[in-house]
């Protein structure tokens, strides 16, 4: 015998139709949110399916609009579309508010898509902790062409980007950000297809004796001088990240 497994199993024995998954591909097959970074301890999702009920505090400009679609969706059928004015840096945007979890290597991910003009869309993770104010995110700037992530200063500094986003067609992209509560750095983000180490980089952190919680944040901001839409979908807040 060529393999230790016992002669009655099928495990590696099948071509075409195998016998064995593991639990988490087994939810992503079965319909879960989660379907491209399977990494960390789920604490809340939003897959935007409700009939009426919006789970976010929204924030919108003069003119700016949020409210849930059945235009697109990533899956299911319907997502969040956010529209802004057609005012530079005018946004819409959704927050959430959560307690700080027990495990505090947490990730915010979530699904968006670009239909028209120019956009900036923002992630931010913003709490206390009982002694600081950690402010960490992420922006990419569709007008520019740029991502680029928070830095301990309060700066935006650019990463290098290696993923077109188109506009003309039905093109989600994903969104992932890591951060350590704890040790007050970035871990890692994923933006599409590649993964950057953010390991080593510090969160912006302020002296504060506000008692412990953390705020999401999702915002469309307008690039430019035109009104800018952009589909949310899929958000998941995970804790216990490697």
């Amino acid at each position: 015998m060529s393999h230790t497994l016992p002669d009655y199993t099928t495990k590696y024995k099948l071509a075409k139709i195998f016998g064995n998954v593991d639990n988490a591909e087994l939810a992503a097959r079965l319909g879960a949110c989660s379907t491209m970074d399977r990494r960390g301890n789920l604490i809340w999702y939003d897959d935007f399916e409700a009939a009426a009920a919006v789970k976010w505090t929204i924030f919108t400009d003069v003119g700016a609009t949020a409210a849930l679609s059945t235009d697109r969706a990533w899956m299911g059928n319907q997502s969040m579309k956010t529209v802004t004015p057609a005012v530079i840096n005018n946004s819409a945007s959704l927050t959430k508010i959560f307690s700080l979890p027990p495990e505090r290597r947490m990730g915010a991910e979530f699904m968006f898509c670009i239909t028209t003009e120019k956009p900036v869309i923002i992630l931010g993770v913003y709490g206390y902790d009982g002694t600081s104010n950690v402010i960490g995110g992420i922006k990419y700037d569709h007008n520019l062409e740029k991502l680029y992530y928070f830095n301990s200063a309060g700066a935006f500094i650019e990463l290098p980007l290696y993923d077109s986003l188109l506009i003309t067609t039905e093109h989600w992209f994903y969104v992932k950000l890591v951060v350590d509560w704890d040790t007050k750095k970035y871990v890692r983000l994923i933006f599409s297809s590649t993964e950057y180490d953010l390991s080593s980089i510090d969160l912006r952190t302020i002296a504060s004796i506000v008692k412990k919680y953390i705020t999401v944040e999702i915002k469309n901001m307008a690039g430019t001088n035109a009104a800018a839409t952009v589909y949310f979908d899929n958000f998941i807040l995970t804790q216990n990240e490697p």
